[in-house]
């Protein structure tokens, strides 16, 4: 009897043992983040669900996906530009952050200056500086160790047919970019002892996902650019892409389980802010601050119907950009309408400059009626959808390959665009320098931006109402 119980004994200690030496367990746990494009009214909720979330996982790790500016101006208008951001992104203790294409709307100066002011380095292993700008804080990659795994975690942002993020051409200026397809390979295999490898990607949903195809190597792809919420895990090649929307809606969470240093699992949330119930005082009272500017607030036009369409807003600005000039025709590119929703109230400063955070140059060309559907063409597979415009109407179909065609032009005056004619058009500087279409005209400057033809404008109209403007029309076969 002795002899069995000393033998359970040592089987019991025997199991003990085994599962002290099993295999070891951790987790990290990433919150991401895009294109918050300056929404800081929504950082006192955002920063009180990240603190819950660090409180419950000590080494949590935050991360910004790029597009941190351009849409409020009470950021991008502030003495010191971007500076709001920066300061509450500290506030909330984001850990690394990759560049944006509107990281660049300032120019390379500027973004020297949010460099400057983050406390946290930025990733994107597709741009290189000219010295002469004295960028610091920007690296290829870096290399995070949480609970004594090492996670490493590489940047990237897209780029266009011009070689160049989707930004005003002139904004490079001393900034350098490759594909990253071209470099990414390189920086998978300089991290080759990490635990973890990911792509803070700048890149859009799509081309994440021809990312992950590509480049197994990759554990997630945390992405940005295109605005997609993704509110279940997607694999690709068994990379998880994640993007949580856009302006500060939602964050995501995603978890990572190591067994002895291997990653065996991986898992995301998708988190609502609007919907945390807390806010963070600390941070509420920056905000409060940063929206104390009485100047943004004067109101420059009455709207007297709700507006809930990208389109009824573009009218307003082509119309705008026509009645100051006397053109026959003006256009606008839907990227550069940066809402679609505006109620029936007093419109200020602050909605006209969000409306158009860009405030491009307005340029004057001579083109013929055939120049301008060449015009329509680009900015449909450039911008991702069809031109906004005043002066006209216009009808078109969009084939297989996704291209615009048959387009049919309806001058105001009822009378059918004439092919061979010759039209006074103006449209923003971006459109004119990254729009590639086949015209003669070079073009010429107004020497005035958008923002102030919009004013203009609308000091002589002090009501609005474009709840029925419509003028493109998409014919299904």
């Amino acid at each position: 009897m002795k002899t069995f119980a000393k033998l359970l004994v040592m089987a019991c200690f025997t199991i003990l043992f085994l599962s002290a030496c099993g295999p070891k367990e951790q987790k990290v746990y990433i919150v991401s983040t895009n294109d918050m494009h300056a929404n800081i009214d929504n950082f006192p909720q955002m920063a009180a669900l990240i603190d819950s979330l660090r409180t419950a996982h000590p080494g949590l790790l935050v991360l910004g996906a790029g597009d941190n500016r351009s849409g409020n101006p009470i950021n991008d208008r502030y003495a010191e530009p971007c500076k709001p951001m920066y300061e509450l992104m500290n506030a909330v203790g984001f850990n690394l952050s990759t560049f944006g294409n509107h990281e660049w709307d300032g120019g390379p100066l500027a973004l020297r200056n949010v460099l400057s002011w983050a406390n946290f380095p930025f990733v994107c292993a597709n741009v290189t500086f000219d010295d002469t700008l004295r960028m610091r804080n920007v690296y290829p990659y870096t290399i995070f160790t949480v609970d004594a795994l090492k996670i490493g975690i590489i940047g990237g942002i897209q780029l266009g047919e011009n070689g160049l993020p989707d930004f005003h051409p002139k904004n490079a200026n001393g900034s350098h970019f490759v594909p990253l397809n071209e470099v990414l390979q390189q920086n998978i295999d300089e991290l080759h002892d990490c635990n973890a490898i990911f792509l803070l990607s700048h890149c859009g949903y799509e081309e994440d996902r021809e990312i992950a195809e590509q480049f197994p190597e990759l554990d997630a792809i945390f992405g940005g650019h295109s605005h997609t919420r993704v509110a279940e895990k997607q694999l690709v090649n068994n990379v998880m892409i994640t993007q949580a929307e856009a302006k500060v809606k939602f964050v995501t969470l995603s978890t990572f389980t190591f067994k002895d240093g291997k990653l065996v699992g991986k898992d995301m949330q998708l988190l609502s802010i609007k919907d945390f119930p807390k806010r963070d005082a600390k941070v509420q009272a920056m905000v409060d601050q940063y929206n104390s500017n009485e100047y943004f607030r004067t109101v420059v036009t009455n709207n007297m119907t709700p507006i809930e369409s990208y389109e009824s807003l573009g009218c307003l600005m082509t119309d705008a950009f026509r009645y100051t000039t006397g053109a026959d025709m003006s256009f606008q590119n839907p990227g550069g309408v940066r809402f679609d929703t505006l109620s029936a109230r007093p419109v200020t400063l602050k909605d006209i400059f969000a409306l158009d955070p860009f405030d491009n140059e307005i340029i004057a060309f001579t083109l013929s009626g055939q120049e301008i559907i060449n015009l329509m063409k680009s900015c449909f597979t450039t911008d991702g959808g069809p031109i906004y415009c005043s002066g006209c109407t216009y009808k078109y179909k969009v084939n297989d390959e996704g291209e615009m065609t048959d387009i049919e032009v309806t001058l105001e005056n009822g009378k059918p665009l004439d092919l061979n004619a010759k039209y006074n058009i103006v449209m923003n500087s971006y459109m004119s320098s990254v729009f590639d279409y086949e015209h003669e005209d070079e073009g010429r400057s107004t020497f005035r931006s958008s923002n102030e033809l919009m004013l203009e404008y609308l000091a002589n109209h002090p009501e609005i109402d474009y709840v029925k403007a419509h003028r493109v029309f998409e014919i299904e076969d």
